[in-house]
């Protein structure tokens, strides 16, 4: 396995444990520090590691991507994004108040969500699958009394790097800053990432968006994406199995999927930047089961700047 190191810490006591507490992370596969010390005496001194301010975040995530980018070199990388929130409430009379944690703002933490959200960009080989590590982490809170993102009627009148969904442009623009010499760069969002500004200002020769469509917009100036999607003609099928799921009651099927593609034109709205251009060409591909008697069949819409002309190229996206 490769040692992972942090050259950018000065105090070479601090490097000799930053090396022995990351190689442990990546061979233990653990994230409990109980469970990745041997005993209590190795416990303190990773507490104390965490704890030093000599040590700190930004150093930490620097380092990971200096790995990242001598791992990637001139090789072409896959780079999937996401946003995980850490709830920290069950922690709350131990937390330091130093605004580094806020609140979650988040259904799922009805409870009393409070912690903070992290962002990261990973990287894999294209072809092999093997990871290289994080091309960027952002870390990233809310304010106590900050209201409820899906409640602000507003959010589009904020400048858009001031708005919380700037991440993931601020994220892919990192990512394509320490992947300078990557041959191409292909960064996978989930919906959240399906915003018209983005397409505009990510994308260049060597980088494309492949991204899970959520808004069911306007294309070509005359009709909606997904009843366009629906009219396209089939340009291929396949199958694929699906795993059961007890929880869900599901059983593990062979899906028939059916495969539209097609090159489509989207707008912006009266909020877009007028600095951005008015309208952009993308590829939309539709991937549809056709089984009967599914409860919920799979059908994702994707959208990417990679041209899809042939029915190779869209497998490949939906892979």
């Amino acid at each position: 396995m490769q040692t992972r190191h942090f050259e950018n810490l000065s105090d070479k006591r601090l490097l000799n444990r930053s090396n022995s507490i990351l190689n442990r992370l990546f061979s233990n596969g653990v994230h409990s520090i109980r469970q990745l010390a041997r005993n209590d005496s190795e416990a303190k001194s990773i507490y104390r590691f965490l704890q030093n301010d000599n040590a700190s975040e930004s150093d930490i995530i620097e380092n990971m991507v200096s790995n990242c980018k001598r791992a990637v070199g001139s090789k072409s990388v896959l780079c999937i994004q996401d946003t995980s929130s850490i709830n920290l409430y069950n922690h709350r009379n131990r937390l330091r108040k130093d605004g580094t944690i806020g609140s979650m703002h988040n259904k799922s933490h009805r409870s009393g969500g409070l912690g903070f959200f992290m962002h990261p960009s990973f990287v894999i080989d294209s072809n092999t699958l093997v990871p290289y590590g994080f091309s960027d982490i952002s870390l990233y809170n809310r304010e106590i009394d900050q209201p409820n993102k899906g409640r602000n009627h507003h959010i589009r009148l904020i400048p858009l790097e001031k708005r919380e969904s700037y991440r993931w442009i601020k994220s892919s623009l990192n990512t394509k800053q320490a992947l300078d010499q990557a041959k191409e760069i292909i960064i996978i969002q989930d919906r959240e990432g399906d915003f018209y500004e983005q397409f505009c200002v990510v994308p260049d020769k060597r980088t494309h968006l492949l991204i899970r469509s959520k808004a069911n917009r306007i294309v070509n100036q005359k009709e909606k994406l997904f009843e366009h999607l629906s009219n396209t003609p089939v340009r291929g099928t396949y199958t694929t199995k699906v795993e059961g799921d007890n929880r869900r009651r599901t059983q593990t099927r062979t899906a028939k999927m059916e495969v539209r593609f097609s090159n489509i034109t989207i707008n912006g709205n009266q909020y877009t930047n007028k600095n951005l251009p008015e309208k952009i060409s993308l590829y939309a591909i539709e991937v549809k089961e056709v089984n009967k008697d599914v409860d919920k069949p799979i059908h994702w819409r994707l959208l990417t700047t990679k041209k899809v002309e042939d029915i190779e190229t869209a497998l490949l996206c939906i892979e």
